[in-house]
């Protein structure tokens, strides 16, 4: 049996009017490369961490599965973010001998719990890419 899931909506989906109180709306800075590097990331992320609208733009770079420098992340950071886990160990003592029972995991060394991730299908996130 499927869980029903609320969305909330803090801005329209398909609304971009935030993209004007962006800084990088006059910046001279190519935020959707044809490549990404880690130097371009690193200056995006100067754009974006003082940016006042950062939250929505990484919102909607997540739901529409944008390409280049959004909200301060790059294509991988946000495939990373859009990832399932299960985890390996125990977030607080680092514990391997964990119990899963759905939705909830279960630590047997300090007795934590947390609710996992349920979708039914991962999201596939690309390999990290080489570096030179």
């Amino acid at each position: 049996m499927g869980r029903a899931v609320e969305t909330v909506e803090f801005f329209p989906v398909d609304s971009v009017a935030w993209q004007a109180d962006a800084p990088c709306a006059t910046a001279d800075f190519d935020f959707i490369p044809d490549q990404e590097t880690d130097e371009g990331a690193n200056e995006a992320q100067q754009w974006c961490r003082a940016c006042p609208v950062r939250t929505t733009c990484l919102a909607w770079a997540m739901l529409h599965g944008a390409e280049g420098y959004w909200g301060g992340t790059t294509t991988y950071q946000r495939n990373q973010l859009r990832r399932v886990r299960t985890r390996a160990k125990c977030p607080l003592c680092l514990g391997t001998a964990l119990v899963y029972e759905d939705p909830h995991e279960l630590c047997l060394g300090c007795g934590v719990s947390w609710i996992r991730d349920v979708r039914e299908e991962p999201i596939a996130a690309t390999p990290l890419p080489a570096t030179a």
